[in-house]
């Protein structure tokens, strides 16, 4: 079935004769109306995205000049605007929002030939560290549009926050899209939900159009059910047209197991063992490393960041569409649970001190950068490899505790730990699906690899890619 096919086999099946778009769209509004229950999509469309298949068939067939995406469907995490489309971030108070202009990014796709076939639920305004569970034991809410479900088991998270790009793909709904990560809201979703995803750079996608957080530490990612769909995403939006290519047994790989596999969940390091060892059979060079303080600078930049320049940033981007609402209404209609208590605190005066905002902005986040970028100098590293993440996906409402170096922290804190570094340092770091657990979860390697360097990164996950065998797809 075609659902089944990669983006980029899906292009060269439709260049080549063999399928349509409109072929295409109805398999995949087909495998939409099976999986409604992983409630994935917002408000989804079928006729209009059946017509805009169409659409693209007819210019195919009347010998326009195509772009390298053409009938290629996406989807979009809902914080990122498209002209057409309401942008609601999973908020009451942006349900009716609707952005005249495409954010650049998705532009650029578009123009690529790329349709929109609809926007991707989310978790609510992409915090989920501050969603918690009710104190009365009553159900979990994730945002406006309802929970988005693993589509590898219904009962548990894919992870926060481009939740419905991820299990989309993952349930083959879509066949690639876009979140955002200031977090690890890209690469968490796709390491449990069994595909891939990119944190670029920063600064290397343009984030105008987008519900923001952090101007600091935001930025739109790629997601995928493979490296190759990603590197050519990213070829379209970044405008670099050079393809990296590596051989295995060049690549030098290193891995910091202290602040990487320390109390990760044996299963996840069975599977990340096994991969290793894999790389290390095709000829790859595995040295251990050590980074001195990372754990601790971490700690020191922590998440003021992003609490100090979302109450700064989300009103710029409320008048630049006219949404006529403040965030003050924002905050007062949040429905995840308590996110809306949270995030009015940080409104309060000196919620977050602007010299405790200064420090980590120009001592701790510089630190960390500097720290990481030597690593790969002084032990002369192509990329890092890691496990994606240090706990299986939880289950969406009994989520608890972890105990990670002795002390209790959040499982939402142990998802999330190993993609730190890239998050707060704007290093690119690659997520690739890696295999299942015991337990039949998706689990996946991590790749940090230096600042710019985010062609490199993705060969190294290609060429990994290429000696893996493939992921078993959900039974949805």
């Amino acid at each position: 079935m075609p659902i089944s096919l990669t983006a980029t086999e899906l292009l060269a099946a439709m260049e080549n004769g063999q399928l349509s778009a409109a072929e295409l769209a109805h398999s995949l509004v087909e495998q939409a109306s099976r999986c409604q229950n992983i409630n994935a999509l917002i408000n989804f469309d079928a006729d209009r995205f059946l017509s805009a298949a169409e659409e693209s068939d007819k210019k195919r067939a009347a010998g326009e000049l195509l772009g390298p995406l053409h009938g290629l469907p996406l989807v979009a995490k809902d914080n990122i605007d498209v002209a057409g489309f309401p942008t609601t971030a999973s908020t009451p108070a942006l349900a009716n929002n609707r952005p005249s202009r495409t954010s650049p990014v998705m532009q650029k796709l578009i123009n690529a030939g790329a349709i929109v076939m609809a926007k991707a639920n989310m978790h609510e305004l992409a915090f989920s560290p501050g969603i918690a569970p009710p104190e009365d034991g009553g159900e979990i809410i994730y945002g406006a549009h309802g929970s988005t479900r693993n589509p590898y088991d219904l009962e548990r998270s894919p992870a926060g926050s481009s939740t419905g790009t991820a299990a989309a793909i993952g349930a083959h709904i879509a066949p690639a899209g876009l979140g955002t990560d200031t977090g690890g809201s890209v690469r968490n979703p796709a390491a449990w939900c069994g595909i891939s995803g990119l944190r670029p750079t920063i600064k290397r996608y343009d984030q105008k159009g987008v519900v923001p957080i952090s101007w600091t530490r935001d930025t739109i990612g790629p997601m995928a059910r493979s490296v190759a769909d990603l590197a050519l995403l990213d070829q379209v939006i970044s405008g670099e047209d050079e393809n990296e290519n590596v051989e295995l047994s060049s690549l030098r790989l290193g891995i910091y197991e202290d602040f990487f596999c320390t109390d990760a969940d044996p299963e996840i390091l069975t599977v990340y063992e096994r991969e290793v060892a894999r790389l290390k059979d095709a000829g790859v060079d595995i040295v251990n490393v050590e980074i001195p303080e990372l754990e601790e600078t971490i700690a020191d930049a922590g998440q003021g960041i992003s609490l100090y320049e979302v109450v700064r940033s989300l009103p710029k981007y409320l008048d630049d569409v006219g949404a006529e609402v403040s965030i003050e209404d924002v905050f007062d209609q949040v429905a995840a649970s308590g996110l809306g208590s949270f995030l009015n605190s940080l409104l309060a005066e000196r919620a977050f001190p602007e010299e405790d905002y200064l420090k980590s902005v120009e001592t701790y986040r510089p630190a960390l950068q500097k720290m990481y970028s030597d690593s790969f100098i002084d032990y002369k590293l192509d990329a890092l490899i890691f496990p994606a993440t240090l706990v299986q996906p939880f289950n969406l409402q009994t989520w608890g505790m972890h105990c990670h170096k002795g002390k209790e922290i959040s499982q939402f804190a142990a998802s999330s730990h190993n993609v730190q570094p890239a998050s707060i340092g704007g290093s690119p770091g690659l997520t690739v699906a890696a295999g299942l657990s015991n337990s039949g979860l998706p689990v996946a390697l991590g790749f940090d690899g230096p600042n710019g360097g985010d062609r490199k990164l993705l060969a190294i996950g290609q060429a990994y890619e290429a000696i893996r065998p493939p992921i078993p797809a959900p039974n949805v």
